[in-house]
Parts: C-alpha cells; sequence; structure tokens
C-alpha cells in the first residue's frame, strides 16, 4: 500500500515538474546569465524566429502565457532591441512583431546551445526508445489537452493573489 508521500512522488505531473525544473535551470542560467534574457523572453525570441507579423495575441497563445506576461516580455525585448513592433496595417491599435537583426543573432547563438541540452537529456535513451518517447508525449499531450478544454469551465477559478479559492 502506497503512502500519501509515495502517491504523491508517483503522479506523473510531479514527475515532469521535477524533470522540467532541473533541466530548465540550465536553461535559465545560459539565458540569464550569459545573455541578459529571461527563459519567457528566449521563448517568445525562439518562437518569433520565422515568424514575422505575429501579433501579440497570437504569440500568447502560442507561448501558452497570459497577455499581460506576454506583452511585458515583448516590451523587455523591445527595450533590449531583439524585437520590433510595428502597427498592424488593417488596424492601427493592433501590432505585428518581428525580431531584430540583433534578436536573429541571438536567436542563432543561443539556440544550438539549448538544442544540446536538450540532446544531452535525451542520450539516455536509443533510436527506438526516443522515438517512442516523443510519440507517448505527443500522446500525453494531445490527452492533457482534451482533458483541459472538458474541465476548463467545470473547475473553480483560482485568485492566486489571495491564496484562495474564487467565490
Amino acid at each position: 500500500m502506497p503512502t500519501p508521500n509515495d502517491a504523491f512522488e508517483d503522479l506523473l505531473l510531479y514527475r515532469i515538474y521535477r524533470m522540467s525544473s532541473v533541466a530548465s535551470a540550465m536553461v535559465v542560467r545560459l539565458c540569464e546569465g550569459g545573455y541578459g534574457i529571461t527563459r519567457r523572453e528566449w521563448r517568445i525570441l525562439a518562437l518569433l524566429q520565422g515568424h514575422d507579423g505575429m501579433t501579440p495575441s497570437a504569440l500568447a497563445d502560442k507561448v501558452q502565457l497570459d497577455r499581460a506576461r506576454t506583452s511585458r516580455a515583448i516590451g523587455a525585448l523591445a527595450a533590449k532591441k531583439l524585437i520590433v513592433r510595428t502597427p498592424a496595417v488593417a488596424d492601427r491599435r493592433g501590432a505585428q512583431l518581428a525580431l531584430t537583426r540583433e534578436g536573429q543573432r541571438l536567436y542563432k547563438e543561443l539556440m544550438p546551445q539549448i538544442q544540446a541540452i536538450n540532446q544531452r537529456i535525451l542520450s539516455v535513451l536509443n533510436e527506438a526508445q526516443s522515438t517512442q518517447f516523443q510519440d507517448s508525449l505527443e500522446r500525453l499531450r494531445v490527452s492533457a489537452q482534451a482533458l483541459h478544454n472538458e474541465a476548463i469551465t467545470a473547475l473553480p477559478k483560482a485568485q492566486r493573489r489571495l491564496g484562495q479559492k474564487a467565490k
């Protein structure tokens, strides 16, 4: 019979969190210590690579961040001259985002290093295991998305700032 702690430590989401937390720490140190950008800013920079003209709303959806955090990261990247915001042609209130030359240079320098971290983590798997893991990971993502879509309206919304559940 598992103890309460064993049961928690065996949960898929906790195990993924632990692995991600350790691996992400290396990326944070690399980004912040070596390049002066946050992990969130890196994620936005990387997703903008090759997607010039993306709107802030589309970017927020793609990086799975709320619009306020995305907006702050966009502002920080623009201040660092790594991205540029231009008014949307159809709607002057909207904006389109693109990497600057410096943003593209940073991406080209940083991406191989982050890919190497990912490869080192995956290196414990042989080719068949790696393929199976990638396939399983995608199936789990699809399953999680379906569960999210099904449950999102049924679950209570938290008020994180207050540390309480919503009324």
